[in-house]
């Protein structure tokens, strides 16, 4: 709910037989990266916004945000499988 400093004390709740108040405290304000030197050139980085540009144009991938390309499945087919099930409970007996 917005309102203007002259009403923030308004329509207070009261505890303990005292008052609350309202407080105004600054927004938390994200820090950006340490500057760094590249592994790839060695020029120096020193945001987020040159981080970013750098990886896009050296086509460098940051080590746990690369795409993984599904694995697929071997699966082999009705009358293989149907074999490889014969040879194992025969192999049993």
């Amino acid at each position: 709910m917005y309102r203007s400093i002259a009403k923030m004390n308004d329509d207070l709740p009261v505890c303990c037989d005292a008052t609350m108040r309202r407080q105004i405290v600054a927004p938390m304000v994200a820090a950006d990266i340490a500057p760094y030197q590249s592994m790839a050139t060695g020029e120096y980085i020193t945001s987020r916004a040159h981080h970013r540009e750098h990886l896009k144009r050296h086509r460098l991938v940051e080590v746990g945000n690369e795409t993984m390309k599904p694995k697929k499945l071997d699966v082999p087919n009705p009358a293989a499988r149907k074999k490889m099930i014969a040879e194992i409970v025969a192999a049993k007996k």
